[in-house]
Parts: structure tokens; C-alpha cells; sequence
């Protein structure tokens, strides 16, 4: 990417706020630039900091208790508006695609659908597509909703051959970057087989043979061409930035990389 994608994070739930900052902090590509409830009415530094910001990830479960959620968002777009807004929800708000410009609107996500695969979603709205998980696609789709931009359709992965153990460790150490020793805790083992057990996951991935071989990474994602694009520009970033370089930092870009269709 040729800059931070600046994103402000909406949400009245401190649970979805974190899990939402989480992941957009952990996504190279991205940056959490402003955090903010939406009951209450936005106050002057809120709709000035919006003018910077290139992406509105939106709880719109907040919809439930605050009715001035399309409001408020729409103050927004007043003050920047080549601004994105990208809905997300734990089901369908059909005012969403209603009360807010169709020109606006980056996508919908159903919460259970893009999983820990929210920085990727992103990223694909700030390049122009309308992004949506299944469950979105169809709910818009039944309710006549027509844009000019290019449709993506993505759901968070399973990687094949993990047992529920080895996904629970990715889970734990590489999606929320639980340290060896807290890891070791949750797992009831001690200190250094936390490390191991680590180490075990990045070979059953091939992590420690693609962070050597940039080709090598390509090869392991030809089966789905449609991101390939994508990763040469992020790939070509490993040279220059201290964070790609991470071994954990890709292993989580390649854990969260979505199914698209």
C-alpha cells in the first residue's frame, strides 16, 4: 500500500470494539485512527478528526439502542465525503443500505462469516470493491440493492489439516498475539513447550520456508488467484517494513487471508 488506511471504529459494545480494533491493529495495511461510541451525539473533535479518515468500520448492532446510529453516520459524511463506510453486524440492518449513500457504502459483513478476516475486507473496500460475507450479499441482494463498483464476496478460512488443538494455538498465539507465557498458561503447559508448540504450527504451516522465499508464498496461494494481486504489493513491503519482516505479522496476514469469490 502506498499509505496507512485510516480507519475509525464505531461501536457501543466495548466487546465488538476491541475484537474490531484488535484486528485492524494487528493488519499491517491498516490503522486505527479514531475509536468512538455512537449513542451519544458526536461531539466537535469526532466529526473534525473524521476528515482524515479514509474508512467507518460501523457497529451496526448499536442500531438496537441507538436509533441515531444513521444520524450520526451521516454527520460524518458530511465532513468527509469520499468517506467509506464498511456496516458490521451480527445480522442484517436493511436501513443500512437506506439511510446511507449508495456512493458511501464499502460493504456489509456479518460478524460470524468475516471472523478474524476483517483487516482484508477492509483493505479490498479502500481499493474500491463493495465487500460483502454471504450472508450480506444475498440479504442486499434480496432487497434490490445495485452498485457500480465491483462486487467481493469473502468468509473467513479454515486452514485444511489443523486439528482443533493447532487451531485454537493459531488462534491464541498468532490471530490475537497472546504472549509464550500467557499462552502457556491458557494451554495448562509450561514456559518452553509454549514455544514449541509455536514453532510446530509455523512448520505445519511452512511459515519459516515462505518468510525465507518470497516466490515461495505466491506458490502457496496460486490456488486462489484473485488475492495474488493483492500480495505482490504487501510482499513488496517486506523489505522496507520493520513490521512485515515479523514472522507472527505474517503468519497472521496468511491465517486471516479470506475465501473470496
Amino acid at each position: 500500500m502506498a499509505k496507512d488506511i485510516l480507519v475509525s471504529i464505531l461501536s457501543d459494545d466495548l466487546f465488538s470494539l476491541n475484537w474490531m480494533s484488535m484486528l485492524i491493529v494487528r493488519d499491517w495495511r491498516t490503522r486505527v485512527f479514531t475509536e468512538a461510541g455512537l449513542i451519544n451525539p458526536l461531539d466537535a473533535g469526532e466529526v473534525e478528526s473524521i476528515q482524515y479518515v479514509d474508512i467507518v468500520v460501523a457497529d451496526l448492532d448499536s442500531f438496537v439502542q441507538n436509533t441515531n446510529l444513521f444520524h450520526n453516520l451521516n454527520q460524518y459524511l458530511t465532513e468527509n465525503p469520499s468517506l467509506i463506510v464498511v456496516g458490521v453486524g451480527s445480522r442484517i440492518e436493511p436501513l443500512f443500505f437506506q439511510r446511507i449513500p449508495t456512493g458511501n457504502i464499502g460493504g456489509y459483513l456479518i460478524k460470524s462469516e468475516i471472523s478474524s478476516s476483517l483487516g482484508w475486507a477492509v483493505s479490498f473496500a479502500y481499493e474500491g470493491s463493495l465487500v460483502f460475507t454471504p450472508g450480506a450479499h444475498q440479504a442486499a441482494f434480496a432487497q434490490g440493492y445495485n452498485s457500480k463498483k465491483p462486487v467481493k464476496v469473502v468468509k473467513s478460512r479454515i486452514y485444511p489439516g489443523m486439528t482443533d488443538r493447532q487451531s485454537e494455538i493459531a488462534r491464541l498465539a498468532i490471530i490475537f498475539s497472546v504472549g509464550r507465557r500467557d499462552l502457556a498458561d491458557e494451554l495448562k503447559i509450561s514456559d518452553q513447550w509454549s514455544y514449541g508448540v509455536v514453532s510446530e504450527l509455523y512448520e505445519k504451516l511452512g511459515l519459516n520456508e515462505l518468510a525465507q522465499d518470497k516466490e515461495a508464498i505466491i506458490a502457496y496461494l496460486e490456488h486462489d488467484p484473485m488475492i495474488r494481486s493483492h500480495m505482490n504489493e504487501i510482499l513488496a513491503e517486506l523489505g522496507t517494513s520493520r513490521k512485515a519482516r515479523d514472522l507472527e505479522t505474517l503468519a497472521f496476514h496468511i491465517l486471516t487471508l479470506p475465501e473470496i469469490s
